[in-house]
Order: C-alpha cells, then sequence, then structure tokens
C-alpha cells in the first residue's frame, strides 16, 4: 500500500485466517458504500471511497500508509528474502513519508487520524504475524501486491480532479477537495511503482 505521499486504504470485514498460505488476498468483494458517519474500516471498499467526502478518502489513505508501516516492520522481523525485507523498508519508509505528508496536507481541516489500524488490516497483520520465513515472504508480497493494485484504484479516483462540485470555490470543503486531490497526484506515481516491484518480487517468490 506507497507512498512518499501515499494506500490505503481499505476498510471492510475481517479477512478468513487461511490454512493455505498463498491465499493472502487482502481485500474482500464488498460493495458497501461507506457514508460520512460511518466508522472507518467497517465496510466497503478503497476504490468505493474515491467518489465520496474528501475526509473519508484522507482517513482511508491514512489507515493505508499507518498499516503499511506496520506490516513493513513486521516483515522486517519475519521475513527470509533479502528482496522482500529490503522492501519492507521500502514501506516503512515511504509510508511514513506519506502519512506524515497527508497529515500536513489535511491540517486546519478537522481530519483526525485513525488511532489503529481497521479490523481488516489488523486481521491481515494477526495472520502474517503467525508465519515466517519462505511462507511468510508470500503471503506477504501477494497482499502487498493486491493491497496496492487497490490504492492506486483509490488515488486515481483523486488525482488531479477538480474540487467537489458540493461545495462553493473557497470554500473549506473546496479547499479540502483541492489539497487532497494535491496529495493523491503526487503519492499515485510512488503508488504505482511500488505496485510494480511487489509483483516483480512475488512473481520470483517459490
Amino acid at each position: 500500500m506507497t507512498l512518499t505521499g501515499w494506500s490505503a486504504m481499505a476498510c471492510a470485514a475481517v479477512l478468513t485466517l487461511a490454512c493455505d498460505t498463498r491465499d493472502s488476498s487482502r481485500y474482500d468483494g464488498s460493495t458497501a458504500t461507506i457514508t460520512k458517519n460511518e466508522p472507518i474500516g467497517t465496510s466497503g471498499q478503497a476504490d468505493r471511497v474515491a467518489g465520496t467526502d474528501a475526509e473519508l478518502f484522507a482517513k482511508q489513505a491514512m489507515l493505508a500508509n499507518k498499516a503499511e508501516v506496520k506490516l513493513g516492520e513486521l516483515a522486517g522481523q519475519r521475513a527470509q528474502s533479502p528482496a522482500v525485507k529490503e522492501f519492507a523498508r521500502m514501506m516503512v519508509r515511504d509510508h511514513g513519508n506519506g502519512l506524515n505528508s497527508l497529515k500536513q496536507a489535511v491540517k486546519g481541516f478537522n481530519v483526525d487520524e485513525p488511532a489503529q489500524l481497521d479490523a481488516k488490516h489488523q486481521a491481515l497483520y494477526d495472520r502474517l504475524s503467525k508465519l515466517d520465513g519462505a511462507a511468510f515472504d508470500r503471503a506477504y508480497m501477494m497482499a502487498m501486491v493486491e493491497g496496492h493494485r487497490e490504492v492506486a484504484n483509490m488515488l486515481d479516483g483523486r488525482a488531479d480532479q477538480s474540487p467537489s462540485a458540493k461545495g462553493t470555490s473557497g470554500t473549506d470543503n473546496s479547499r479540502l477537495d483541492t489539497s487532497v486531490n494535491q496529495w493523491a497526484s503526487k503519492a499515485l506515481p510512488t503508488t504505482k511503482q511500488h505496485l510494480k516491484k511487489a509483483q516483480q518480487i512475488s512473481s520470483a517468490l517459490k
């Protein structure tokens, strides 16, 4: 999920704790729409957020970045492959930077950073924490491919977009729209680079 400005960004049902470590799909098929008053991390998919409120988008992006940092730290402890370890270090660095830059972008707009991971990301973390070595490498990199693909779709829905038509130009809503859209535009290229790298590493693992 990266970002020197960047993923996540997902919410939805808790992952099934599958016994097959190769089945590490990170996101379900839920299509529920997130509403403004609904707690983050309870339903819907990240790519559904792109067309909703800018505050929800920002919170989902914060969740994605926080999750990638935490998962990257876990990978640093449990991964076996040097390539996976290096990728994990990149996740911690880039997503840490991405979270900080996003918080700066929404500063002053009363957008609260989620205090903890949503149920879905926490379930993924808990499942991966039970693995190590080659099994961890496969599961982690598969999750990285799926997560970055979804985040790229989410960012693409915001990048280079005009402020929401719901607000009048110059209002707090339109300024927040502009701020998160600019952040998404900067984050998208890095996320695509992360996705490409994740696909390459995942394909090379046996």
